[in-house]
């Protein structure tokens, strides 16, 4: 056993957000496949850390864009391209569009890459 085993556990006490991911799955009707929304974790503690921001340029239709990472436990799979929404502890919600495939190299949790970008 690592000494770094007892880190899953503990750590995600100190996330204060809530994340719903919301992936597609393929689904055959008659000879016809699509992927279809499916909610893949609900409410998982999680830990949203800002890379950068942008204020964007003054147009008509102006973003609110920037990137992100997510920090979640390990043994969730995320796939890339997820929609994530994400809780912080004062009930506000951000929804992240775009995700990267989860990295998985930590003991105590995965990091995956997200981007805000929505009409401001």
């Amino acid at each position: 056993m690592s000494l770094f085993e007892g880190l899953k556990n503990v750590v995600p006490i100190l996330w204060t957000d809530k994340v719903t991911i919301i992936g597609t799955i393929p689904v055959k009707r008659n000879n016809v496949t699509n992927n279809e929304p499916v909610v893949l974790v609900e409410d998982e503690p999680c830990k949203v850390i800002l890379k950068s921001q942008s204020a964007g340029t003054q147009t008509f239709y102006d973003t609110d864009n920037y990137d992100a990472k997510l920090i979640i436990k390990n043994g969730i799979n995320i796939p890339a391209g997820s929609v994530i929404n994400i809780t912080d502890q004062n009930g506000n919600t951000t929804k992240y569009k775009r995700s990267s495939k989860g990295y998985t190299g930590y003991y105590s949790h995965q990091e995956i890459a997200i981007t805000r970008d929505e009409k401001a």
